[in-house]
């Protein structure tokens, strides 16, 4: 299940499909919540929540961190995360997903302006960074 875990109710048909589900991979965006509404639009609590419920039950999940340079690729953030799920055993691998700007044609074709014109992929030495402080905290961490 590849997820941002923003669930607005908790129902039985969560416990279902996570009942069948083998591995959950789950974006989080930021871990610092005012960054994380600049950048999205809406807090991540109820993602934070998600991760930490999928501890409670077990469930093998993946945390899958997009680093965008102005907006997730500062120390303290990796630091934030790290600590945030360095308790969780059932975290098996972080992985990095460097920034891109594949989907930019999308606004465009929407007439929209894209929200992050001007922004350009992280750098190796980014990615570097980020990866050096999150296995201070967790052994599997890849890009």
């Amino acid at each position: 299940l590849d997820t941002n875990g923003y669930i607005r109710k908790y129902t039985p048909v969560i416990d279902e499909v996570l009942d069948v589900t083998d591995l959950v991979m789950l974006d989080i965006k930021q871990i610092k919540d005012d960054v994380h509404q600049d950048l999205i639009g809406v807090s991540n609590k109820r993602t934070l929540d998600f991760a930490r419920y999928l501890h409670k039950i077990g469930k093998a999940t993946w945390i899958r961190y997009v680093v965008v340079p102005g907006y997730t690729d500062d120390e303290e953030s990796a630091h934030l995360l790290g600590q945030f799920i360095q308790e969780m055993d059932n975290i098996e691998k972080i992985e990095l997903l460097p920034y891109h700007k594949l989907g930019a044609h999308k606004w465009e074709a929407m007439g929209e302006t894209y929200p992050l014109e001007g922004v350009n992929p992280p750098s190796k030495e980014t990615m570097d960074k980020i990866v050096s402080v999150l296995k201070q905290y967790h052994s599997n961490v890849k890009y």
